[in-house]
């Protein structure tokens, strides 16, 4: 099981509530405060910078041959809690949308409400820290899975069957009553691959074939008590749908993408990944799966090219 220690979680009381918002939340959405304003606060540089890491990603996606891609990449920095990546969803070739635009829940702020988005590789990339290096992960699939995945993303009526009406940003990965932008993906992968019937509540039936095929979310460890407390205070962030076992030993299960991926992994033998990272004007790629080095220093075999 993936587990994330709250290294730092014990600053002033403000500062840890904003920490857990931080930590629980993918990059998709949190408080208004935190996240809804991040896009429009990026240089013009850096929106050129990463216009550029998009169309790079494009080519790759491109020259892969596929016509599926599950993707995940990095949002807020939460790399002093150990997670790299926050959100994930599916990139598709054939988009109604563009191509390679990518298929998710997304939280709309200013609506408070979850909805079903296809966007383009640019804006999927875009939001990120002024500054900070961003991370991608690319799972290739294999072709019988890569086929049922991109048969059930395009299936509108299935994907708006799974989107939850109600988003938690720690939503527990085994309860109905709210949802993360990760869960809903997780749960997608769920009904693709285990080619459950589309009648009946569509959400249990996946969390129940997920269980039976050893899911394993990752364990988000606040270590503090009064950090499950701000739960209550924190927007987007929920206790109710969560074990009480789990709340007295204050950590969270949560889908986020280093769950998504290892699960990947053990149904569909045979998944290529691809990490890229962008420092600056500089990009590495590295295969395999293990990680990419910390500070987006390239490790031996890695492809590294400069952005113009």
């Amino acid at each position: 099981m993936h587990r994330y220690t709250g290294r730092g979680l014990q600053a002033l009381l403000l500062a840890g509530l904003l920490a857990l918002a931080a930590t629980l939340a993918n990059a998709a959405a949190a408080s208004s405060l935190m996240f809804c304003e991040q896009a429009s606060q990026q240089s013009v540089a850096r929106k050129s910078e990463l216009l550029l890491f998009s169309q790079q990603v494009r080519q790759l996606l491109d020259e892969s041959g596929h016509q599926a891609a599950i993707i995940s990449r990095s949002g807020l920095d939460l790399e002093r809690f150990h997670i790299r990546l926050s959100h994930a969803g599916i990139s598709l070739r054939n988009n109604p949308n563009t191509p390679w635009s990518v298929r998710q829940l997304y939280y709309a702020c200013d609506e408070q409400r979850p909805h079903l988005y296809d966007q383009g590789l640019p804006g999927f990339l875009i939001d990120q820290p002024q500054g900070s290096n961003v991370y991608l992960s690319i799972l290739l699939l294999p072709a019988k899975q890569e086929a049922q995945l991109v048969e059930a993303a395009l299936d509108n009526k299935l994907s708006l069957q799974l989107l939850g009406a109600d988003y938690s940003a720690n939503a527990y990965p085994f309860s109905t009553r709210y949802q993360n932008c990760n869960q809903w993906l997780v749960e997608l992968l769920a009904h693709a691959w285990g080619q459950l019937p589309r009648a009946g509540d569509g959400r249990r039936q996946a969390q129940d074939w997920l269980q039976q095929q050893g899911y394993r979310p990752d364990t988000v460890d606040v270590k503090h008590r009064y950090m499950v407390w701000a739960a209550n205070v924190v927007p987007l962030v929920h206790n109710g749908d969560h074990p009480d076992s789990e709340l007295a030993a204050n950590r969270y299960q949560v889908s986020l993408p280093a769950a998504i991926e290892g699960f990947v992994r053990q149904q569909a033998a045979g998944t290529e990944r691809i990490q890229v990272c962008l420092r600056g004007k500089t990009l590495v790629t590295h295969h395999g799966w293990d990680d990419m080095a910390d500070d987006c220093q390239p490790a031996e075999g890695d492809t590294v090219q400069q952005l113009d």
